[in-house]
């Protein structure tokens, strides 16, 4: 019989209708063995429940709390009271003391990434997130260069004044972000610019970041964020957020009860995490062959989980002001495919939908690539008999417009399967009805919840 004591610990913030922390803290538990319960607290005040605080064995603080929590903690090791600022909280004996881990995880993101943090490190934001970073930087006894705004860089000067302050021999400047200039060892986004739901913008332009050698970012939803982007296709090795949220996780269960934690570890956890994030924040993306039902299956999905539906073939043809057989007829097929990139590209910075894709759309890796950043692709795999079936009569395909109908459908249906397949996250058996295939979908997104 397992009499193993089953722990307590909650995460508390005010809003926290969505956040990341009951999914990472579960599966490190897990990963580590230990029996515990971990839920969500939404608290206005710290002060609204510091009795039932008292009896968590730990806690998690997010905003707003990271400073109003410390007058009701008994103690703060030296970390939080350098930064004031808490982010975990340990409870023994009916004492609180508070951490900050921040700072450990992101040195420990960038040790798992194979990073330095010894030279010329450069931060872009002066708020909480950028002193953590800073702090972490000029303790490795690199210099360090704090850019802002203009409206923030009075903030970014008073972080190198505090930096120069508490640690004997650093070298901190401040400067403004579009005064930055090389060479850079790593610059970190310490702001929350490209952070959904405002995707899609970098805090700084390619100019910039092709400078550095290496560089993160605090953000961490989407995964990939448009600075990340920017810095890949310069070549530069780069990190993303949900590195540092795990480690950072990892770090208050090593405070809480011991738990050390390998690389390997924790790097399935992140992989796990992005696909958890995106189903929670993310698209729906449904690709499959002509006929496997992706649109009717998609709007029944889109219902049963309270998402707007978006045809990717109608998205083009209101846009353009014609159908995609005139498309074909009056521009040609290379010209779809154009429009077809730009629809992907732009629908996949969009979040919370169910898209239904066109049949070539996923063929093309470069489409797949824009909708799997901030989405999860599901494969209708749908039988050729069955396609057959419900195509038949159908005289709007333009790739079947041909003579010999039935051959070009086998060559076209051989050709997609496997490259729709490749570019899938899930496959879902498409032969049943409609109402049957959306059912099986959307459990498989409730079995990623769970």
């Amino acid at each position: 019989m397992n009499t193993q004591k089953q722990n307590r610990f909650a995460v508390i913030g005010h809003p926290i209708a969505h956040t990341m922390s009951p999914f990472i803290h579960s599966r490190l538990f897990s990963l580590s063995g230990k029996k515990a319960q971990y839920c969500v607290l939404d608290l206005p005040s710290p002060a609204d429940c510091l009795s039932e605080l008292k009896q968590l064995d730990g806690f998690n603080i997010t905003i707003p709390h990271k400073q109003t929590i410390i007058p009701y903690l008994d103690a703060l090791d030296q970390t939080a009271s350098f930064f004031h600022s808490v982010n975990t909280v340990k409870q023994e004996g009916g004492q609180l003391t508070g951490f900050n881990t921040d700072g450990t995880g992101f040195c420990k993101a960038l040790e798992a990434a194979g990073i330095p943090l010894n030279g010329h490190t450069v931060i872009l934001g002066a708020g909480g997130a950028a002193r953590a970073l800073a702090f972490e930087a000029a303790l490795q006894g690199g210099t360090v260069t704090v850019a802002a705004r203009e409206h923030s860089l009075e903030a970014a000067q008073r972080l190198c004044c505090d930096l120069e302050e508490k640690i004997p021999g650093v070298h901190a400047d401040a400067r403004k972000m579009d005064q930055l200039r090389g060479p850079i060892d790593l610059l970190a986004n310490a702001t929350p610019v490209g952070m959904y739901p405002n995707t899609g913008v970098s805090p700084v332009p390619r100019e910039i970041i092709s400078q550095a050698s290496c560089v993160f970012d605090a953000v961490y939803n989407p995964n990939e964020t448009a600075f990340l982007k920017l810095a890949r296709q310069s070549g530069k090795k780069a990190v993303g957020g949900m590195s540092m949220l795990v480690w950072q996780a990892a770090e208050a269960h090593r405070i809480w009860y011991g738990a050390e934690f390998d690389p390997e570890g924790i790097a399935q956890i992140c992989s796990d995490a992005v696909i958890e994030m995106k189903r929670e924040f993310g698209n729906v993306i449904l690709c499959g062959f002509m006929g496997s039902g992706k649109t009717t299956i998609g709007k029944l999905l889109a219902q049963e989980l309270n998402r707007e539906f978006i045809d990717l073939d109608q998205w083009i043809e209101k846009n353009e002001g014609m159908t995609v057989a005139e498309i074909f007829e009056r521009r040609g097929e290379p010209e779809f495919r154009r429009l077809e990139r730009q629809a992907a590209e732009t629908l996949g910075q969009k979040s919370r939908l169910v898209i239904a894709a066109g049949g070539g759309t996923l063929t093309n890796p470069s489409n797949a690539a824009a909708l799997r950043e901030n989405g999860i692709i599901v494969f209708l795999d749908a039988s050729l008999n069955a396609v057959r079936a419900r195509l038949q009569g159908d005289k709007t395909r333009p790739l079947l417009a041909g003579p010999d109908r039935e051959e070009a459908m086998k060559r076209l249906y051989t050709e997609r399967t496997e490259l729709y397949r490749a570019a899938a996250d899930f496959t879902i058996p498409a032969d049943q009805s409609p109402e049957e295939t959306a059912a099986a979908v959307k459990a498989l997104f409730q079995k990623e919840q769970e």
